[in-house]
């Protein structure tokens, strides 16, 4: 509406650019700091990937384009969310975990893309060998948030 009336709508468009970047940004993150941890073709979970926190909505979640990052790099992904029974991506179906605790304990990376209020930070940092908190709500010596 405001391009229509004339105006510069620059901080706008430069933030959906910014967030149309993230989801590569994010994947970068990770393979870096895998390859640090001396990990290729490490197992990542994803945790949360609905749109907003504790709900079922998944339209619009940067999940989606987060997932289609780790196939372009060839990590494997595996989603959890507890309101969501499936996650389809461009017509494939992403395997979820519906044991949060073994999937912690299986993956070589859990990222937090959404944080649900379900989820325990004290057992997500105990479980997993390493974090990636892209919502800042997780701490501790195996931890890198975004």
């Amino acid at each position: 509406q405001v391009r229509k009336l004339g105006y510069e709508f620059r901080f706008v468009e430069l933030a959906q650019d910014i967030s149309g970047r993230m989801p590569a940004y994010v994947v970068s993150r990770v393979m870096s700091a895998l390859e640090g941890r001396g990990v290729k073709n490490g197992r990542v979970l994803l945790l949360g990937l609905t749109y907003k926190a504790d709900i079922a909505d998944d339209r619009e979640t940067p999940a989606r384009d987060v997932v289609r990052e780790l196939r372009k790099v060839g990590l494997r992904a595996v989603g959890h969310d507890p309101h969501l029974d499936s996650f389809d991506v461009d017509g494939e179906l992403l395997a979820m975990a519906t044991d949060l605790g073994a999937a912690l304990g299986d993956c070589d990376v859990a990222v937090v893309l959404q944080w649900h209020s379900q989820y325990e930070p004290a057992e997500i940092v105990a479980r997993a060998p390493f974090v990636f908190d892209t919502r800042g709500r997780l701490a501790g010596p195996n931890v890198e948030r975004l």
